[in-house]
């Protein structure tokens, strides 16, 4: 378990697949995402065990009174060049804007950089996500370009941006603990 102020992130279990289920069908929470519903409990349950068995970093958000609120992950990672890709959704809309995602993100980006000694951690959302960008730029992230057209939405091409935080930046921001500025 990964504890930052507002959540802690647990491992994603069999047990949340109602949630998951709930969430990744609901069409204002996949908006931004790159699912494709509809999903049945039997396909989330398949993904969690996948999860588990290849090993997958992926969390389930939990409040400090332990509900789960969405899911975090590194969809890719690469060891050679410790770098990773992430992934968030807040599921529970009642969480949408109140801090919960930052600090998920947070807690998974301390994470990456001083236990896992990643190099770069990066990230795609829709140009049009303003409340995510706002997120991800108070957790770090800068933007590094648009990527035209990557994927669809609804019928119609989407631009999405690319947005990454180093490690050399996050310790500007976030010494390591019992270290001097």
């Amino acid at each position: 378990m990964l504890s930052g102020e507002k959540v802690d992130l647990v491992a994603a279990e069999r047990s949340y697949v109602p949630m998951f289920v709930r969430w990744i069908n609901d069409p204002e929470v996949t908006q931004w995402l790159k699912a494709d519903p509809p999903f049945s409990a039997e396909m989330e349950q398949t993904w969690v065990d996948r999860l588990r068995r290849e090993g997958k970093m992926t969390f389930t958000i939990l409040t400090k009174e332990g509900r789960p609120i969405g899911n975090l992950g590194m969809e890719e990672v690469s060891w050679k060049y410790k770098r990773a890709t992430i992934g968030i959704m807040i599921g529970e809309k009642e969480y949408w804007g109140k801090g919960y995602g930052s600090d998920a993100l947070t807690t998974l980006l301390r994470y990456c950089f001083e236990e896992l000694g990643m190099r770069r951690v990066d990230l795609i959302t829709d140009v049009d996500n303003h409340r995510a960008l706002r997120a991800y730029r108070k957790c770090g992230f800068k933007e590094e370009g648009v990527l035209r057209q990557y994927r669809t939405k609804n019928g119609r091409a989407v631009d999405c941006v690319m947005m990454a935080v180093l490690a050399m930046d996050w310790f500007v921001l976030h010494p390591p603990r019992g270290t001097r500025t």
